[in-house]
């Protein structure tokens, strides 16, 4: 069993790239000879994992994996055109002697794709290679039925390797928020307007005045810049903030079990592997309605400061959780294993004297 990755690893750390570098480290553990083709940003050089210096060293790569029999898994959004065109290129190769896989990764998709039927046509043509699509919710699974992918291929299963999640240690800014808000709570930050960050602050607001030492801890990318800077001034919560930038994901692990209460604002999502999480290490997650969440998760009203805030002085009253959390690991094992090729019997020679 040899198992080709292809997607984003870390650094920086997105979902997908995290569930790419679990996924990796959870199929080395179980003794599989597992590579990753990272055609994310490209970081720190790690074992195994192979950083991709454009479209023609990635296809000299690829077709190399696939012509050697590898077993390939795609890991990608599935909310633009690079994402498709890439679903497309390892999906229509012809002759591969493995099974293709692909996980689609987000919450946008099912919006990209029934904005054109241009794109469910070419979405059904990029996905006719694949053996099995991974559906990482029941609304992407829906979304890809409406294209004309045959159910039989599809699969829902979410992007998240439970065994995989360990806390690590934590940077002294992080040690100090923690000694100095009651209570912590923690969100995972993008400049992007998906993430909820006007509406986290909104609610920040209205939690002040029952929890006079609360604080909401931030990390991930843009919590320097001037709009973050600016909505914190505006909305009244520069205060109770602390925001601490991008964080290695053992840091960020470190934190989120460090915390309260974790949110997750979103007005859109698919499966959040920060949600599981959190969840996976005891800690009440608060998250918008705007898709099907784990068992254990409190949700709000999506867009409503006052439901958030509601929600949050509920979780921080009911105190820790501890839920049961899936491991896609060992279920994407069995299905590589059932689906690759077996290697034919040697047949013995018989010998004469």
């Amino acid at each position: 069993m040899r198992v080709l990755l292809v997607g984003d690893h870390p650094p920086p750390f997105g979902g997908v790239a995290i569930h790419v570098q679990q996924l990796h480290r959870f199929l080395r553990s179980r003794e599989v000879e597992a590579k990753v083709l990272d055609i994310g940003k490209g970081g720190r050089p790690v074992p195994d994992v192979l950083p991709m210096r454009g479209p023609a060293h990635f296809a000299l790569r690829l077709t190399g994996f696939l012509a050697s029999g590898w077993t390939v898994h795609v890991h990608t959004s599935g909310n633009n055109p690079k994402a498709w065109l890439l679903a497309a290129a390892v999906g229509s190769p012809p002759g591969a002697r493995a099974p293709r896989f692909i996980t689609l990764h987000s919450g946008l998709l099912p919006d990209y794709l029934a904005a054109a039927p241009s794109r469910r046509a070419f979405a059904r043509v990029a996905l006719a290679g694949y053996s099995r699509i991974i559906a990482v919710s029941a609304a992407v699974r829906d979304a890809l039925v409406s294209c004309g992918i045959p159910e039989e291929k599809l699969l829902v299963h979410p992007a998240f390797c439970a065994s995989q999640v360990q806390a690590g240690a934590v940077p002294v800014r992080v040690e100090a928020a923690r000694a100095r808000r009651r209570p912590l709570l923690v969100m995972a930050h993008h400049p992007s307007p998906v993430y909820g960050r006007k509406l986290a602050f909104r609610a920040l607001r209205l939690l002040t005045e029952s929890h006079r030492g609360v604080g909401l801890a931030l990390f991930g990318p843009g919590t320097d810049s001037e709009d973050f800077l600016r909505d914190a001034r505006e909305l009244g919560v520069a205060g109770p903030l602390e925001p601490l930038g991008e964080l290695e994901h053992p840091a960020a692990l470190g934190l989120i079990a460090r915390s309260d209460v974790f949110l997750r604002p979103t007005t859109h999502d698919g499966d959040s592997i920060s949600v599981r999480e959190a969840l996976a290490l005891g800690v009440p997650c608060v998250a918008s309605d705007v898709c099907e969440r784990p068992e254990g998760t409190r949700l709000f009203r999506a867009g409503d400061a006052t439901s958030l805030a509601a929600t949050v002085r509920e979780a921080v009253a009911a105190g820790p959780l501890r839920v049961a959390s899936p491991d896609v690991g060992p279920v994407l094992l069995d299905m590589y294993e059932a689906l690759s090729p077996r290697p034919a019997p040697v047949r013995p020679v018989p010998v004469t004297w």
